[in-house]
């Protein structure tokens, strides 16, 4: 798939940070425990989320919300998005 077709799975932090979990199937109960403890051992949070749309393209990207991990924090979805597309800028203009 390219263009708006793609969707991969990504963790989220509430930073912004973020990974590819992988494309179009979703992560297994490992990963998600995996990742989920990855950041618990960090004293962050965020979530597994799906991501569609082109990441290096130029057109906005959709970020879903399908299920918080790590520490047990307060977690601010807009907040994460907003420094989700500043980090994802950055990346674009150092490819």
């Amino acid at each position: 798939m390219s263009g708006r077709g793609e969707r991969r799975w990504i963790v989220l932090a509430q930073d912004g940070r973020h990974v590819s979990l992988g494309r179009a199937a979703p992560p297994t109960a490992e990963e998600i425990a995996t990742a989920s403890d990855g950041l618990a051992r960090q004293g962050l949070a965020g979530w597994i989320a799906t991501l569609d749309g082109a990441y290096w393209g130029r057109a906005r990207v959709t970020l879903t919300p399908v299920r918080t991990i790590g520490a047990d924090t307060t977690l601010d979805w807009p907040a994460a998005v907003a420094a989700f597309e500043q980090a994802r800028q950055r990346a674009r203009r150092a490819a």
